[in-house]
């Protein structure tokens, strides 16, 4: 198989990762409405590991809080976003990793937000809370994608291709 096949066939596992988690996150509140209360309690408390869940700063779908809040929800929502612009941006199977400083300029305005209403110099909004999560999650992507295809298949040093390893140990 080709590189671009391979890198072609990472991309769509990713996507399908990225929208199955998508899935999960609004199952609790269609489980809670469909008379499955056990099932969508069990997934909230699972998923509260990784998201405090505050209901006033999470969307809500068929009456109940996704499971997880706004922020997060834009993250999630951010990552499938990024995988679609991806190749209009980038040929996926060029797996250079964008600059590093991109991460932490996505990631400025969530701090930003999170410290700015945490020390009370302001309060965040709802807006404010997804949209930064919105940015990361876009620009996440595209440091994502390229060190996932690397990693399930490494090219060779002759690879017209640089490398996720290459790119790193320079």
């Amino acid at each position: 198989m080709s590189n671009t096949r391979k890198s072609w066939l990472m991309y769509s596992l990713l996507m399908l990762i990225a929208v199955m988690w998508l899935a999960v996150i609004f199952l609790p509140p269609w489980l809670a409405a469909t008379g499955h209360s056990f099932s969508a309690i069990s997934l909230y408390r699972g998923l509260s590991g990784i998201c405090h869940q505050i209901p006033e700063r999470s969307f809500y779908w068929l009456g109940s809080p996704l499971a997880v809040c706004s922020r997060c929800t834009g993250i999630y929502f951010g990552f499938v976003i990024g995988l679609m612009l991806y190749p209009f941006c980038r040929r996926v199977n060029d797996l250079t990793i964008p600059a590093l400083v991109w991460l932490p300029i996505a990631a400025l305005p969530m701090l930003v937000d999170v410290c700015g209403d945490t020390i009370g110099l302001f309060k965040n909004t709802f807006f404010s809370r997804t949209a930064t999560g919105l940015l990361v999650g876009i620009v996440a992507a595209f440091f994502l994608l390229p060190a996932w295809v690397a990693i399930a298949f490494p090219r060779s040093p002759e690879s017209p291709e640089h490398s996720f390893k290459e790119h790193y140990s320079a």
